[in-house]
């Protein structure tokens, strides 16, 4: 789809679309109703109480990342043997968002953590994947009916969330009347944690529970998967570690702060580049809810607009707009970072969607995954693939990774 057809449905007429109803059922045994399901007032209403942890975390959340991934190091082997990072870097991310959204860290990198973390991200796995199997069937999706695993696997999910529900809705009950400006002052002094914040307005610990699972899915899997993604490419082109390496020891005296994380450039044009060749989303469906237009792709030449009836159902191909040869060049589909330089993507790129339902936490996800490469190369001056597979082989869930994991040596300086 043309970029432009994607900015006129995600923000210049964005009251004309709304998200597709039978795609949404497909999931909501494990899903439910949250911001990323729903429109209108209840999608504004969850917007309004998910924005304001993501602005604290450009500020706040930089100095918290250090001790996770100190962790992450240290069950990195130093031996120069082969290992796959893309499990770990999962624990890194499950244990960075449950600190940041309930307060507490599962510390599953931990070598004495009570959590079962390989059952639980087994079992978070299997849902996303159930439930993406599920959307892609479409009205075949009845098939799956006689399917007891997918809900075996999500209630696992569920009975951790609601454990974490039930908490946050005691430790609360006394301050859900509290007026919002006495409400503010708290935050001001306090670290905001979204779950607890969400229970001051949100007392049904159902409705609690998918509105927190919502955020919870793209906090643990989307930066985990792009950094994942990053160092399947950085393995196979090592003089761009070498590049990054360099970089990051020239400034190796100063405090990784928020600021600092966002004037490295070459690193944020690793991950934009990652996030063109696998985004976390390739494909978003939008139905018309008022009869309108789109602004080419009618006539012969495929420039005119085009009439949309209402109830019709469009799918915006991010994957396609971003593996356009006539936007990025020959070599669309080579790994190259340095394609960014004096680049300024507009909607020719978008793996956050864009206009009012962009997604909230993308500055989150950019600055944890840079944070997460600086130290990478600081710590180690070479990487090299042990994948016996060059090429990027998809497992789809609801997102998109390496399914032969991210099999590397990491070489310490």
């Amino acid at each position: 789809m043309e970029a432009a057809n994607i900015q006129q449905v995600t923000a210049l007429s964005f009251h004309d679309w709304g998200k597709s109803a039978s795609r949404n059922s497909s999931s909501s045994p494990f899903l439910g109703k949250g911001i990323f399901s729903e429109d209108g007032i209840y999608w504004k209403h969850s917007r309004e109480l998910v924005k304001p942890t993501f602005a604290r975390s450009e500020i706040s959340d930089v100095d918290s990342l250090g001790t996770f991934v100190n962790r992450l190091f240290d069950v990195i082997p130093r031996d120069g043997s082969t290992f796959d990072i893309q499990p770990l870097l999962h624990k890194l991310f499950l244990d960075i968002s449950t600190e940041f959204l309930f307060g507490n860290s599962v510390d599953s990198l931990l070598p004495d953590t009570p959590f079962e973390s390989v059952e639980f991200i087994k079992a978070f796995d299997e849902s996303l994947a159930g439930a993406g199997r599920r959307r892609r069937a479409g009205l075949s999706r009845f098939r799956y009916i006689l399917d007891r695993s997918w809900r075996k696997a999500y209630e696992k999910v569920h009975a951790f969330i609601d454990k974490n529900v039930e908490k946050a809705l005691k430790a609360t009950a006394n301050e859900a009347s509290i007026t919002s400006s006495k409400a503010d002052d708290r935050q001001s002094q306090h670290r905001y944690i979204l779950l607890h914040e969400m229970s001051k307005e949100i007392r049904d610990p159902i409705e609690l529970r998918y509105q927190i699972l919502s955020v919870f899915l793209p906090a643990r899997d989307t930066t985990s998967i792009a950094v994942g993604n990053a160092l399947f490419h950085l393995a196979r082109n090592p003089e761009i570690w070498n590049d990054l390496r360099n970089k990051a020891l020239s400034i190796h005296s100063q405090k990784l702060t928020f600021e600092v994380l966002k004037s490295l450039m070459l690193f944020k044009y690793v991950i934009f580049e990652t996030l063109r060749l696998q985004g976390p989303s390739g494909r978003v469906l939008r139905t018309a809810v008022h009869d309108t237009m789109l602004p080419v792709g009618g006539g012969l030449d495929g420039k005119s607009s085009v009439f949309v009836k209402r109830g019709t159902v469009v799918a915006l191909n991010l994957w396609g707009l971003h593996h356009d040869k006539d936007i990025w060049g020959v070599d669309v589909d080579k790994f190259d970072p340095y394609r960014w330089i004096d680049r300024r993507p507009m909607w020719e790129f978008v793996p956050f969607l864009g206009g009012p339902r962009i997604c909230p936490a993308q500055q989150q996800v950019l600055t944890q995954a840079v944070y997460v490469l600086v130290r990478l190369v600081t710590d180690f001056r070479s990487i090299q693939c042990r994948d016996p597979t060059r090429e990027y082989v998809e497992h789809t869930k609801m997102t998109v990774e390496s399914r032969n994991g991210v099999k590397i040596a990491l070489l310490p300086a």
